[in-house]
């Protein structure tokens, strides 16, 4: 067999890994056989041509994997003692050859030099083993070309250069140079690739925890996914606190992405399990079942998932003969388990009835069970921690009963026995109250009798029934013995006397005698008995906080869960009775459940939405927040339920389109404070005066409008919340809404409130692409929107938002093809981008000498043009003019690649264009379209003066705006196309340069100059084509400025109408 040379050992190696130890031992030859520097040079020279890939190709890793295995691997064999030592030294200088030619061109120019050389240095580092040592110099030099690398523009060397310094990190140094970049990287770094190497690589340690706790919550799901992975095989469940443990498992198994909550479940949950010793109880201690229930549930029906069911009932063994937890183990945790595994095996069906038998006690039973621990409450009512505990533990074993059968006449009485006097037992709080109502409506299924039924048990917990012992005064008890005296003495006499006449023989006298002695005993027995005290019972009224808040509970509990479709006399008198005057109390807590009662009565009739709106009204203004905000709720509820038809007195059930209230057509400021929405139900630009109802409608929408500016964090989110719903529902029509729900979306103010973030980030795009009437709301906003932003001053919170990132999204969510309907069709127009277009162009000739042209530019080449050939030549005699009042080269060269974009578009349309329609039809529709125009621009909007109250209307502190990026998980609907494909320009002219490499020059021009290291850690905007739309609207509804009454020109010879009226002349004759 002919003997390998290097170039033979290369080619093999790429081939597959099979023969790598072969081709090590003959490479090893191959050094002992020559000088090193001729082995070096000829080594090196092959080596280079893999270090040149950029790409991971699967030949080039193996050649680097064989490579490093061969610099870090001692030849297999050796003759002698004098050759091994020799062999040693050599690999050691091979060792250090290699890696003083790897650190010397790591800030190559190009960028595969420099991947590669990370690359070498990490498979190098890695091969030496656990317990290598190497040189402090050689350290120090790896530390800082490293640290250098992890700041280069490239991603994929940043996370080599990361892999690459993870032995080099120090966690008992807590100024350790390694962790603090690490820190760094993991929530600065924009590439996820990084950030996931990151996370694998960090050392957890004290000061490294919070940051892997961040990454949990990052926009990747593969960094969230790693994060959860590390967390579970690095960190011990006793090194994180309750509240983190929590909240790992509440963002783990809720995750929106599968990958991530089967890596809660496999990594995190099971090692944390297997720690307990695979005790799901033990694993429930150690969490807080009390306060975070919901998570607790996911986490045993997660659990419970993969695992038979023979196994769950064998390893549960706290149940007694009876199938009862005894008394002395009856504690949170344990009879959270019970009730999880009951529902369990009771949701899988009548296959596993028998299961069901072995762990559900009988009905009966259970019932005298519950009696107990009603007696174990009401004894232990006065100790707070207790008595909490026992509710926790009364409300889980309420929810148990509805695995019971309850089929037979026994179990209901006993059940409804037993929720009765639960119901009445003043030592039940109204925690349980919400318990106990589903229970009785399994027993009681009949709804009006149920009313009828909890009706009577509120009168008798309002009232109770009460034994009052009523005595005699002192004056009737002195009369009551006068008289037992009188007739002691009548009764003394007539015995003698009776004597007397036994004596003498008058036998008829004795008889009358006898008797008159027996009537009086009989009224002496009488008035002793009167005298006695009675015993009576009587209903007296209970008014205490307690009581009243309780019985208001069960009303709200029962509107709330029952199916009631009409409100009976029983209801209208509990709404008398209990609920109008509850909201008349100091107590806050009662206040707040009669208002919640309120709100849900007048869902069920209009006539009472007429009657007690106004006091929702003033509620929501003027007591405690709690308080407000369930009025506001109410408030949302009722409109989303009837519409602003309420208002006005109209049938709530017809069928027709809602009135559209439009916020602000008149008035050029949003809603705010001080705003006044207005109604308009005509399409028409000149609708006259509103109608008293219309303006109560829309005064009404404006004061909903108001909590968008409210100091308190839970209104601005009831307000936001409420108002997208009404806005998608079509309850309510407003730009202006759309454009502050946006800027409250941007506002540094609300960076925490991430229920009010997360419920608008998932709201805008499900509105803007279900319909485009919904996006023309968007169109409208556009400009406003952004001209809130940058006329924004100094002191408003306002001012931080960055103009790109909202007109990135705004041309996004007004991009026709993204609409639902269009996403599986081929749309070659885009009208939202041609208006938006037009509105930019507009706004660029209105004030050519602004500062944000450089914003107006980017929009525009950031457009999705369609193929309108009317709308591109308007297109193109405003990007003439433009030119001609546009000074500045930097804004010129990107009108000049629009220009160019829109003349690439007329030609390619003329080249396509057949024309088969008729001449006269043609001018027909030239003629309407120019009409329409016209008309358009007749109707100008005060543009420029749209949100100027908004920038000033957050006069809370300003927040301080954090500069983490992607460190926190922004919400994304899941009806969301691909945006940053679908919104890349099919216009733009984008062409890549190919380097190419010359093989005879490598060593000359690929590895002597370096690399300036990358001067931010920021990416690029996707390109987004969403905003030309808008543009093109703006054009056709011009603008006025309504504070000087003076119209500005679009160029400083012509006002914009003037310009207008002469592109629509052009379009005319040249159609004709």
């Amino acid at each position: 067999m002919p003997e390998l040379t290097i170039r033979d050992v290369f080619d093999q190696c790429q081939t597959g890994m099979q023969g790598h130890n072969k081709l090590h031992t003959a490479l090893w030859k191959l050094h002992d056989s020559m000088p090193f520097d001729d082995f070096w040079k000829s080594f090196l020279h092959h080596l280079k041509y893999s270090m040149i890939v950029f790409n991971r190709e699967p030949a080039v890793e193996r050649t680097l994997d064989f490579v490093a295995k061969f610099v870090t691997s001692p030849p297999t064999a050796a003759p002698s003692t004098n050759k091994e030592d020799d062999a040693l030294t050599g690999e050691q200088s091979l060792l250090q050859t290699m890696f003083n030619f790897l650190l010397e061109n790591h800030n190559a120019c190009d960028r595969a030099v420099r991947f590669r050389c990370c690359q070498l240095i990490n498979k190098l580092l890695n091969n030496l083993g656990d317990d290598a040592q190497i040189d402090d110099d050689l350290y120090d030099r790896i530390y800082e070309c490293m640290l250098e690398r992890l700041r280069d523009r490239i991603p994929v060397v940043r996370t080599q250069a990361v892999f690459s310094l993870s032995r080099l990190q120090d966690p008992t140094d807590e100024n350790c140079p390694v962790i603090r970049a690490y820190m760094f990287l993991v929530s600065r770094d924009p590439n996820s690739d990084v950030r996931r190497a990151v996370v694998s690589c960090i050392a957890p340690s004290i000061k490294t925890l919070p940051s892997l706790l961040e990454r949990t919550r990052d926009v990747k799901d593969s960094v969230r996914q790693m994060a959860y992975t590390v967390l579970g095989e690095k960190v011990h469940i006793k090194a994180l606190s309750i509240a983190q443990r929590i909240q790992l498992l509440r963002d783990g198994l809720n995750d929106r992405t599968e990958s991530v909550k089967k890596t809660c479940h496999s990594k995190l949950l099971q090692m944390w399990l297997r720690v307990f010793e695979g005790n799901i109880l033990e694993l429930l201690r150690s969490l807080d079942v009390e306060h975070s229930t919901e998570t607790c549930q996911q986490v045993l029906d997660t659990l419970f998932e993969n695992t038979p069911v023979a196994d769950l009932i064998c390893n549960f063994d706290l149940l007694d003969d009876d199938k009862l937890i005894p008394e002395d183990k009856l504690t949170c945790e344990n009879v959270m388990y019970w009730r999880a595994l009951c529902e369990n095996v009771y949701k899988r069906g009548v296959e596993y009835e028998e299961h069901l038998e072995q762990i559900l006690p009988n009905c009966v039973t259970f019932c005298g069970y519950m009696n107990k621990f009603l007696e174990k409450l009401s004894s232990n009512y006065d100790d707070l921690m207790t008595r909490m505990e026992l509710e926790f533990i009364g409300q889980e074993l309420l929810i148990l009963m509805k695995c019971f059968d309850i089929s037979d006449q026994a179990s209901r009485k006993h059940v409804e026995k037993f929720l009765h006097d639960m119901l009445v037992s003043e030592f039940v709080s109204p925690s349980l109250v919400e318990h106990i109502i589903p229970q009785l409506h399994n027993v009681k299924t009949n709804v009006d009798d149920l009313i009828g039924y909890l009706a009577e048990t509120i009168s008798e917990i309002r009232q109770p029934i009460t034994t009052v012992e009523t005595g005699l005064s002192q004056d009737e008890m002195r009369q009551i013995d006068l008289k037992i005296a009188r007739i002691r003495v009548e009764v003394n006499q007539s015995r003698e006397e009776l004597e007397e006449c036994v004596r003498n023989q008058e036998f008829e006298r004795a008889a009358e005698l006898k008797q008159t002695v027996a009537e009086l005993d009989i009224e002496r027995a009488k008035l002793l008995e009167s005298a006695q005290p009675q015993t009576e019972e009587i209903r007296t009224e209970k008014d205490d906080p307690v009581t009243v808040h309780k019985c208001l509970i069960i009303i709200c509990q029962m509107l709330q869960l029952l199916p009631i479709k009409t409100m009976s006399p029983t209801l209208q008198m509990l709404l008398e009775s209990q609920i109008v005057p509850g909201i008349q109390s100091e107590v806050a807590d009662i206040r707040n459940a009669a208002v919640r009662g309120l709100g849900l009565c007048c869902l069920l009739k209009q006539e009472i939405v007429m009657q007690h709106l106004p006091l929702l009204m003033q509620v929501s203004q003027v007591d405690t927040e709690g308080v407000r905000v369930t009025a506001l709720e109410a408030m949302f509820d009722i409109i989303h339920c009837f519409g602003l038809d309420v208002i006005k007195g109209e049938n709530p059930m017809s069928t027709d389109r809602p009135e559209q209230v439009e916020n602000g057509e008149q008035d050029g400021d949003l809603p705010s404070e001080n705003s006044v929405a207005e109604c308009s139900t005509e399409s028409e630009p000149d609708v006259e005066t509103p109608s008293s109802p219309s303006e109560a409608a829309a005064k009404l929408v404006a004061i909903l409008s108001a909590f968008l500016d409210s100091d308190s964090s839970e209104l601005r989110t009831v307000a936001a919340e409420g108002l997208a719903k009404l806005l998608l529902s079509g309850r309510v029509v407003s730009s202006k809404l759309v454009s502050h729900l946006l800027l409250l979306w941007y506002n540094p103010v609300t960076e925490d409130d991430s229920h009010l973030r997360h419920c608008l980030g998932a709201f805008f795009p499900v509105f803007a692409f279900a319909c485009r009437t919904n996006q023309e709301l968007f169109e409208e906003a556009f400009i406003p929107t952004l001209n809130t932003i940058l006329d924004a001053p100094t002191s408003s919170p306002l001012s931080e938002i960055n103009a790109q990132n909202v007109s990135d999204l705004l041309i996004q969510l007004v991009n026709s093809k993204l609409i639902i309907a269009n996403q599986n069709t081929q749309v070659s127009d885009n009208p939202g981008h041609d208006n938006i277009a037009v509105k930019v162009c507009n706004e660029i000739l209105t004030n050519p000498d602004s500062f944000s042209l450089k914003l107006w530019t980017r929009i525009l080449n950031h457009l999705d043009i369609g193929t309108d050939k009317t709308h591109l030549q308007q297109l193109k005699v405003l990007c003439e003019q433009i030119l001609n009042v546009v000074k500045e080269k930097p804004l010129l060269k990107a009108l000049n690649k629009f220009q160019n974009t829109i003349e690439c578009l007329l030609d390619e349309g003329g080249a396509k264009d057949v024309t088969t329609e008729n001449p006269s039809e043609t001018t027909d529709n030239n003629a309407d379209t120019s009409e329409m125009n016209t008309t358009a621009v007749a109707d100008l909007t005060e543009s420029e003066e749209t949100l100027s109250k908004l920038a000033t209307s957050f006069t809370a502190t300003r927040a301080i705006k954090k500069s983490r990026a992607k460190s926190v998980k922004t919400p994304v609907s899941t009806c969301i196309p691909n945006l940053q494909t679908a919104c890349k320009s099919s216009s733009a002219a984008r062409t890549t340069r190919k380097k190419n490499v010359d093989e005879s020059d490598i060593e000359n021009n690929v590895f002597h100059s370096s690399q300036p290291l990358r001067r931010s850690l920021r990416t690029d905007h996707a390109d987004n084509v969403e905003d030309a739309r808008k543009s093109l609207e703006h054009l056709l509804l011009g603008t006025k400025q309504a504070k000087t009454g003076e119209e500005k020109s679009l160029t400083p010879k012509r006002p914009s109408k003037q310009i207008l009226r002469d592109v629509l002349a052009d379009l005319k004759n040249s159609s004709q």
